[in-house]
């Protein structure tokens, strides 16, 4: 008895399997493992899926150990949703009823267990034949091996987890079945289309102008495969553009001609373009291109055509002069996490604790949101066209439910709905479409894709300071981009690091908050549609408007575009200390020049430099130390080897003709300031009969502000001095007779009291 037992589980163990089932090996270890609730057993168990069977442990320990209190094997059972954490798995046995931590970790379970009893039930002969096409052996999107879905109607094998984006797109986009399951509707015509096609003919149109960045992989997040299919088959955005084919007219008359031919990749393109499968032929024997084909008698036109008589694709058209608004709202879907609340601004609680994941869905201009995918009713719906703002977040968030990139909408209810993306490529493709949902398309060309703020406020400008209009405005960066919104209006541009003035007080016998600002001649007031879009975007404008690093073109700039900090010193000096002696060699008081200077980096358009408040010598190290401590040196960290090798040049004039070229390819911000403050070192260099710093000395005090440099060397000091001695042939002809006379006329009054304003610039 003892051999006949050995001999019989070896047998049992040694079973062949059926050619058409998946052989159990390859199925893996664990499809999921974690703690669950199991009612009737106090605390949580380990639940382990692995291929058709589940194991529930006590610990991970007897897990690891192949110790369970029970084993469920899935090839009779089946999974039902209980409530809201819950769900039971019933076999022929005994139930178990499991509650999760919560709805999305129950969902995911039910998947998972769902899907291992589907492979109980699988049959290979139609996947094995498919993947006879060896391009049908990887994922049409992500490339993952062994594909076991399909879109019947696009023409592509694709994966489980690209199965379930393409779901998303709706049955009138594609139609998706399993290899495996739907074994039903694999006829002998279906098959032979796919191995006719295949992926890489598939993908030869779909794909053909797919960037190299924007392919996605197996392992792809699900925010980006959903990013990516949308795209690819919604949108088309990579496919192949038919030459000559321009109007639907067109694509329909080559459709009825290809569909009498054996290309059917051809009849694919032709419709995946816009051409309509159930087309009038104009012939009432044949009065579809399905009829056309059958009397040809090509067999896998006729399933193509089949698949498709109902594919539903959104028109592709551009704006028209006469198009309507409500003609082209967009249709997006997908996750997003939403929270709402009240009277928030964009620069304050970045931090979303209460952001919960929703199935969102954005048609005919209102934005849905629903418990899950699955989820019939709606939780809450949002009219797009009531938006009077929308703030970006170009950068990550965390939220209460992970890292994400966020966005608020602001409602003329005064409500503000957050909204979440996992990545950002998502979230720029949701702010697209809701754009297109309440900006009309006279101001289209606005919206820039590093938007930051977007939206409607009332203004008015320096001619006409007496009637408030509506406009629409873009912040993006630190240029504040604005219209009208009337189809023949210009776009205006206010560059707010340039800006003079920058103010908010009330106006009116209400009372209404107006933000006033100045660049250069254009005077502009603005004020929102209730308090809280005023605060946002005041809030937005003030924070573009400041310094935000030590970056010379991010500091705030005077009209001619250099740093005001330096034309404030400059200015400063020129008046006071034109005729001091020893003027920039003298030391200031280091904590009064540094506070100075922190005050000037806080807000420099709000510092006023008076002579009975600040010191001479603290505004010259002021000056100093902002050269100093600026990004990058003023004249170039990379420049350097090049500004010391002029010095070669014993020629002064070549040597001034290879400075002028080296200054030419410097950022435009950098050529402002250094003309700016080399007039001023010019200035001080003509008067140092008086002052006693001829160019020599002052090139021993700025070249290592200009090089920043630790110490300084007697290259650096002699470029400088080059500089500063040939400013005018360097920068301007015309400043020679502006810069003597200034000088001469302040170095002529008595007593060296200097009241003069500062020089006018040269540009």
């Amino acid at each position: 008895p003892r051999q006949e037992w050995v001999e019989a589980l070896q047998t049992a163990t040694q079973a062949p399997v059926c050619g058409s089932q998946k052989p159990s090996d390859s199925l893996p270890s664990a499809n999921k493992l974690g703690l669950l609730e199991l009612r009737g057993y106090k605390g949580r168990v380990l639940v382990s899926l692995a291929g058709s069977k589940v194991r529930l442990c006590k610990t991970e320990q007897d897990h690891r150990a192949g110790l369970a209190i029970s084993e469920v094997e899935l090839t009779a059972a089946n999974i039902s949703n209980v409530d809201r954490r819950s769900f039971d798995l019933n076999t022929p046995f005994r139930s178990f009823c499991f509650t999760a931590e919560s709805e999305r970790e129950k969902e995911e379970w039910i998947e998972a267990v769902q899907e291992s009893i589907a492979e109980t039930l699988s049959d290979y002969e139609v996947a094995e034949k498919i993947w006879f096409n060896e391009a049908n052996r990887s994922c049409a999107d992500c490339r993952a091996p062994q594909p076991e879905w399909a879109s019947i109607n696009l023409g592509v094998v694709i994966c489980k987890k690209c199965a379930g984006q393409h779901r998303s797109l709706g049955p009138s986009i594609s139609k998706v079945r399993s290899l495996k399951l739907d074994s039903s509707i694999w006829s002998n015509e279906l098959v032979e289309l796919f191995l006719e096609v295949g992926n890489m003919h598939a993908n030869s149109f779909w794909a053909a102008n797919l960037p190299l960045e924007e392919e996605i992989h197996s392992g792809a997040l699900a925010e980006q495969r959903a990013t990516f299919i949308r795209r690819k088959y919604r949108e088309r955005k990579y496919r192949r553009v038919l030459e000559g084919l321009t109007d639907p007219e067109q694509l329909n008359k080559a459709l009825c001609a290809a569909v009498a031919s054996p290309s059917v990749l051809q009849t694919m393109e032709l419709v995946f373009s816009g051409a309509d499968a159930m087309c009038a032929t104009g012939d009432p024997l044949v009065s579809t291109p399905y009829l056309l084909a059958q009397r040809a008698g090509q067999r896998l036109q006729m399933e193509f055509l089949h698949h498709n008589k109902l594919t539903d694709f959104p028109r592709m058209d551009h704006w028209s002069e006469n198009a309507s608004q409500s003609d082209f709202r967009p249709f997006m879907d997908g996750f997003l996490y939403l929270s709402w609340s009240q009277a928030k601004t964009s620069a304050e609680r970045r931090v979303r604790d209460d952001m919960t994941r929703r199935w969102c869905t954005l048609e005919g201009g209102f934005l849905s949101y629903y418990e899950s995918e699955r989820s019939a009713a709606a939780l809450g719906r949002v009219d797009v066209g009531e938006v009077v703002s929308l703030a970006v977040h170009n950068t990550e968030t965390m939220t209460g439910a992970g890292a994400a990139f966020t966005a608020e909408l602001y409602l003329q209810t005064e409500r503000v709905l957050n909204v979440g993306a996992e990545t950002q490529e998502t979230q720029q493709d949701w702010i697209q479409a809701l754009t297109k949902c309440f900006v009309p398309p006279t101001v289209e060309v606005l919206v820039r894709r590093d938007s930051e703020l977007i939206g409607r406020l009332h203004y008015k400008e320096g001619h006409d300071l007496y009637h408030w209009r509506p406009g629409w405005f873009v912040l993006a960066g630190s240029a504040l981009h604005f219209s009208a919104g009337q189809r023949d209006g210009e776009e205006a541009v206010l560059q707010l690091k340039r800006l003079q003035e920058l103010s908010k007080n009330r106006s009116g016998s209400e009372k209404i908050q107006v933000l006033l600002m100045v660049e250069g001649r254009r005077t502009l007031y603005v004020h929102g549609f209730s308090a809280t879009d005023f605060s946002v975007w005041h809030a937005a404008i003030a924070l573009a408007a400041g310094t935000d690093s030590r970056d010379l073109g991010d500091q705030q700039l005077t009209k001619n575009g250099v740093p005001i900090v330096v034309d404030s010193c400059v200015a400063f000096v020129t008046q006071y200390g034109l005729c001091q002696e020893g003027v920039y060699q003298r030391q200031g008081d280091p904590e009064r020049a540094a506070q100075l200077l922190e005050e000037f980096t806080r807000d420099a358009r709000n510092v006023k430099l008076r002579e009975n408040e600040q010191r001479l010598e603290d505004v010259t190290d002021t000056l100093k130390n902002f050269l100093s401590q600026v990004e990058d040196a003023l004249l170039a960290k990379e420049l350097y080897p090049y500004w010391v090798s002029a010095l070669d040049e014993k020629d002064e004039s070549r040597r001034v003709k290879k400075y002028s070229t080296f200054i030419q390819s410097l950022p435009k911000v950098n050529r402002s300031t250094l003309e700016a403050l080399l007039q001023h070192l010019y200035r001080i260099h003509q008067c140092s009969h008086l002052n006693h710093m001829p160019s020599e000395k002052l090139a021993a005090v700025f070249s290592p502000c200009l090089f920043q440099t630790q110490g300084r060397t007697p290259q650096e000091a002699a470029v400088v001095n080059d500089l500063i001695r040939n400013y005018i042939l360097l920068f301007s002809e015309t400043a020679a007779g502006n810069v003597r006379s200034e000088a001469t006329r302040q170095a002529a009054n008595r007593g060296g009291v200097f009241v003069t304003t500062p020089p006018p610039p040269l540009r």
